[in-house]
């Protein structure tokens, strides 16, 4: 098992910290990682060259050594200098709390499309620091400053390396980004009904998918992996599910977490689109955590970030069963991995799908028949009936269809 060290710099306006430094201490358990202790040092100023100050970094060689650690965890994101500086000054591995996610990612990654995003962005996060770090050694090593040292001249050749294995990530990733944004297109044309499940990493949000399914009795093959740890889901899952006679396409989406380092953000950027062109999200928040509060403010800050924050929402706060955090009046409380209250979760679904998509009705003369065709390619068909006069169709969408008015009812 590989040994960490928690540091850490406390600044006097983040009221946050505790939680902050407790949910990296849950981050490096998720990396398989054993935390053995953490040390704080409480500083006004910030970017200070190695993070922590002299003093505290002689502290620090002595548990490295009576702690046996192997690794050091900053709980900030160090820049390419503070990185190289600590780990010359410490002669031990450094792992900032961004290389920490890109880490867990790594692990988690399954599909072609989760590890291609996550190979973008540690490529984008690593390439800097390793100039860095061979520009450092060549500078050591060099004869003179006409001559490159073998530092440099590695240098030259690790970054050229890492920038055609980038530009090479980066094309296969855009190709399937025109796929999927084909895919989200077809389901827009056909007016399928989209709810997207959005949350803090280990929210329970594919229990609440795989619940849902079970609800109408699909069979297991649909359901989703779910573990209890962060980060399980790293790319959309979406199924096709009738609720209470009404179709409708669930999706589950990847966790938050605090400070979610932005090349993350951005390489999967065509992940979190899933949110943003979702009729409904379903937030869902872990009350059994004691920070479902900063938790819950995690969650809304990134739906900004990504400019979803407007979306119609519905609030669960899920297993209730062990709940430790108060739910507000207005959110519900369920437990998606005991069904609890899931009747009710259903009820506001259609709810705010009748208020998103109401139905509308044409009738169709027997003669214009082909028109139904039209119909099915505009808007997602629920009823078809033949009546003495013709069809009569009820569709959902968001408002009539322009071309059909003259046959609405």
């Amino acid at each position: 098992m590989i040994n960490t060290l928690l540091i850490a710099v406390r600044h006097q306006n983040n009221p946050d910290f505790e939680s902050e430094v407790e949910e990296t201490v849950q981050l490096i358990e998720a990396c398989e990682m054993t935390h053995c202790m953490t040390v704080i040092q409480g500083m006004e100023e910030k970017n200070v060259a190695t993070y922590f100050k002299s003093g505290k970094l002689e502290e620090l060689r002595t548990h490295i050594e009576a702690q046996n650690i192997d690794v050091i965890v900053t709980q900030d994101e160090l820049s390419p200098s503070q990185h190289r500086n600590l780990t010359e000054i410490l002669e031990t591995e450094i792992v900032d709390r961004t290389h920490l996610i890109l880490l867990i990612f790594e692990k988690r990654a399954q599909s072609r499309e989760a590890k291609l995003q996550v190979e973008v962005a540690t490529l984008q996060y690593l390439l800097p620091r390793t100039m860095l770090t061979y520009h450092s050694v060549g500078r050591q090593r060099s004869g003179g400053a006409r001559n490159k040292g073998s530092g440099e001249q590695f240098a030259e050749l690790k970054r050229r390396t890492s920038k055609h294995l980038l530009d090479k990530a980066q094309e296969a990733l855009k190709a399937m980004e025109i796929q999927r944004e084909t895919q989200r297109r077809q389901r827009q044309k056909n007016q399928v009904f989209t709810v997207a499940l959005v949350g803090y990493t280990n929210a329970g949000k594919s229990t609440l998918l795989n619940a849902l399914v079970t609800y109408t009795g699909q069979s297991d093959e649909k359901k989703v992996s779910m573990k209890d740890r962060l980060f399980e889901t790293l790319q959309t899952s979406s199924r096709s599910i009738i609720l209470k006679g009404q179709p409708m396409i669930i999706t589950d989406t990847v966790g938050f977490v605090s400070h979610l380092p932005h090349g993350l953000v951005k390489a999967f950027r065509s992940t979190l689109e899933e949110v943003k062109e979702a009729d409904l999200l379903i937030h869902v928040i872990d009350s059994s955590s004691l920070l479902a509060s900063m938790q819950s403010e995690i969650t809304l800050s990134t739906l900004e970030e990504i400019e979803a924050n407007d979306k119609p929402m519905i609030t669960v706060y899920n297993k209730s069963d062990v709940a430790l955090s108060a739910v507000p009046s207005k959110a519900l409380a369920i437990s998606a991995l005991n069904g609890t209250h899931l009747d009710e979760l259903v009820e506001m679904i259609l709810l705010k799908m009748n208020e998103l998509q109401p139905l509308f009705t044409y009738l169709i003369p027997y003669e214009s028949a082909s028109l139904l065709d039209k119909l099915k390619k505009e808007s997602q068909v629920v009823s078809l009936l033949n009546t003495d006069d013709g069809f009569s169709v009820s569709v959902r969408s968001h408002e009539p269809i322009a071309s059909m008015k003259d046959y609405l009812k």
